[in-house]
C-alpha cells in the first residue's frame, strides 16, 4: 500500500515535533534536594541573583569552589564552614556529568 503523498509531509512534522518536545524535557533541570546547602545557596545567593543562576548549572567540584570563592570575592557573606557545605551540596548535587572520553585517558 502507498501512503498518499499528504501524509509524508504530516508525518515529518509529527515525527519532528516528537524531538522537539523530547528535547525540551531533556533541557529541564531536576530540582536540587533539600538539604543545608540549598538553604544556604537561597539564603545568600539569591540576596544578588536568581538562584537558578546557581541550581540550574552544573559544573565540577574544583569549578565550583571556584566560583564560590569568586562570588566571596564580590562580597558573598559566607563562613568558612558555610562555604564547606554550600561546596559540597553543590558538587554532590549539581555536578557536571563526566566525560567518558577524559576519563579514559
Amino acid at each position: 500500500m502507498l501512503i498518499p503523498k499528504i501524509a509524508l509531509p504530516l508525518l515529518a512534522l509529527a515525527i519532528g515535533g516528537l524531538g522537539t518536545a523530547l528535547a525540551g524535557q531533556q533541557s529541564t533541570p531536576a530540582p536540587p534536594p533539600p538539604g543545608p546547602g540549598l538553604e544556604l545557596i537561597n539564603e545568600r545567593c539569591g540576596y544578588c541573583h536568581s538562584t537558578a543562576q546557581v541550581t540550574d548549572v552544573r559544573k565540577t567540584p574544583a569549578a565550583w569552589a571556584a566560583t564560590v570563592q569568586s562570588m566571596i570575592d564580590r562580597g558573598a557573606e559566607l563562613e568558612p564552614e558555610e562555604q564547606k557545605i554550600m561546596v559540597d551540596y553543590l558538587a554532590a548535587h549539581r555536578a557536571a556529568p563526566v566525560d567518558a572520553a577524559a576519563a579514559a585517558r
